[in-house]
């Protein structure tokens, strides 16, 4: 369930149903005064971190005695699941993603009820993605990028060589070969997170991938384009944080 539309009683969500949800906002981090609640860090409060989503759409909730159907609710505070496989990797997300637009996934949320609790409404989530308008990829070279990390994803190697430039794909570590063996044999697959312009032909790409279990990759890594013949293809992929 994806909720986007603005408070209207017959679209509330029913928080008492145990279904999975998504929510889509800007993702804000803030330092929250809790016990002994004397108004705040600075007058001695407890520092209390939060990562609050505040959404596009206000919407509105039920089926909680700690939410009313009637209030609009424009924020929601999420945190991983706790103790779940993945957990450490969706809090980096979270603290990474800080000021962009996201999409949240997680299930059960439930109406604020404690001073712990600061946003109408809470999410353990399992997911965090950036949320892109694909539109902004249309005509530019960024649509060669995210095929080629695409490919990577799928471990095809056959694929992703077809957006590189010719000199690259030939041999060596971007020689379809090359990529197949390794990205066709991680433990968990490259997921792609996202791809943002730096320049008319420089992009900046995150992603993720487990090799041998535990170790993860958060991956960084600038990517360069240059049209030849017609095409944009990958001229270069620069690492920005050694994996």
């Amino acid at each position: 369930m994806s909720l986007h539309a603005g408070p209207a009683r017959s679209a509330c969500l029913d928080v008492g149903k145990d279904n999975p949800v998504s929510f889509v906002g800007t993702l804000t981090f803030r330092i929250f005064g809790g016990p002994p609640y004397n108004g705040g860090v600075t007058k001695g409060d407890t520092p209390e971190p939060a990562y609050i989503l505040k959404l596009d759409r206000p919407i509105c909730a039920t089926g909680d005695e700690f939410v009313d159907p009637a209030t609009s609710i424009d924020s929601v505070q999420v945190y991983p699941e706790w103790n779940q496989a993945g957990s450490d990797a969706v809090a980096e997300r979270l603290r990474r993603l800080v000021g962009m637009r996201v999409r949240v996934e997680g299930k059960s949320p439930f109406g604020a009820h404690t001073g712990h609790h600061h946003a109408p409404l809470l999410l353990q989530i399992n997911r965090v993605e950036r949320d892109t308008d694909p539109t902004e990829a249309y005509d530019t070279p960024m649509t060669t990028v995210q095929g080629f990390y695409l490919a990577l994803a799928a471990g095809s190697g056959e694929a992703a060589s077809a957006f590189l430039a010719p000199e690259k794909r030939r041999s060596g570590p971007l020689s379809a070969d090359a990529i197949t063996k390794f990205y066709g044999r991680l433990d968990e697959p490259l997921s792609l997170i996202d791809v943002s312009a730096v320049s008319a032909h420089e992009f900046r790409v995150r992603y993720t991938f487990v090799a041998r279990r535990p170790k993860r990759c958060d991956g960084e890594a600038l990517v360069r384009t240059v049209r030849l013949r017609g095409e944009n293809l990958i001229s270069s992929i620069q690492a920005l944080n050694g994996c």
